[in-house]
């Protein structure tokens, strides 16, 4: 269950489990109805305006944004592709955190202004609106991964060592995490920080085992090059050859996925239907078969129907 709606021309969707855990944090300290029903705003379209800064610069620089928001946050992705330098990419990242400065600056101007009554229960908005826009964005700010700061880093050490730079900023992220478990113990905050710090551990862990695969698999990508070259040829025997071995070796998904459906169309070449059917079947999760594999499938179906 979602709620989904658009900002201009960025669709945003937003996770039940983001006002859970929202209200869940909010109960913590009060649980008073009014005041909890404030937080989670608070929460909402704070989170809300920390992705439209990423969203919108990254419509400045030719991207389209969409935004997401869930039980970690939210995540600003792009579904168009488009080559960025490092400093639009710093730029991005730092925008999440300043648009949550802005806006507590903005808050505390009309604060100033006089237009906010001084009352026990808008100094507790208050104080809420301080700790999610500026506390926060300065955690964001973290020289650890996946935060923006964490961004940052990458961006800035790929700069200076291209295309290098994500190990040395994983290996970083978790030292900053094991910094953050020793504050943790040593300020006594509870099962929350505890959760933040593991998380952050695990995301930067997995991250180093998914580089180690793609840099493993960085040399079956000739042997596929070829293939596709065998297949553009239609020798089905030298697709095979080339694409079997790469598909059983594969540590990552997408080369897995795009070896078994060059072994499909090898098998397709040679009129093995069944065979080409348990290549597509064996697809990882989330992978489908190219349009233009089926197309032939269902050509060499046509041809000889009693072989598949």
């Amino acid at each position: 269950m979602a709620l989904s709606f658009h900002i201009g021309k960025i669709p945003v969707r937003v996770q039940a489990w983001f006002f859970v855990l929202a209200a869940f944090l909010g109960a913590a300290s009060d649980t008073r109805l009014i005041l909890l029903l404030a937080w989670v705003a608070i929460v909402f379209g704070s989170v809300l305006m920390h992705e439209l800064g990423h969203a919108l610069t990254g419509m400045a620089f030719g991207l389209s944004p969409s935004i997401e928001l869930h039980g970690m946050g939210g995540t600003t992705s792009w579904t168009t592709t488009k080559k960025l330098s490092h400093v639009q990419r710093v730029a991005i990242s730092l925008a999440g955190p300043f648009a949550g400065f802005a806006v507590w600056f903005a808050v505390r101007a009309v604060a100033a202004a006089g237009f906010i009554p001084r009352t026990p229960m808008s100094e507790t908005i208050l104080d809420d609106l301080f700790f999610v826009n500026v506390w926060w964005s300065i955690l964001n700010l973290l020289p650890m991964l996946p935060l923006d700061g964490g961004n940052v880093m990458a961006q800035v050490l790929d700069a200076f060592m291209p295309g290098r730079g994500e190990r040395p900023a994983r290996i970083a992220s978790i030292g900053v995490a094991a910094l953050m478990g020793v504050v943790v113990v040593a300020t006594h905050y509870g099962i929350w920080g505890a959760f933040l710090v593991l998380s952050f551990v695990a995301i930067n862990y997995q991250g180093l085992q998914t580089l180690k695969a793609r840099e493993d698999d960085a040399p079956r990508r000739e042997a596929l090059k070829q293939a596709y070259e065998a297949l553009d040829a239609r020798d089905a025997g030298r697709v095979l050859a080339l694409a079997r071995p790469v598909a059983l070796a594969s540590k990552t998904p997408q080369v897995r996925a795009e070896a078994l459906q060059l072994v499909a169309f090898g098998f397709l070449l040679e009129g093995r239907v069944a065979d080409a059917d348990a290549a597509i079947a064996a697809l990882p999760a989330g992978y489908q078969p190219h349009a233009k594999l089926l197309e032939m499938r269902a050509a060499a179906i046509t041809a000889s129907p009693a072989r598949s």
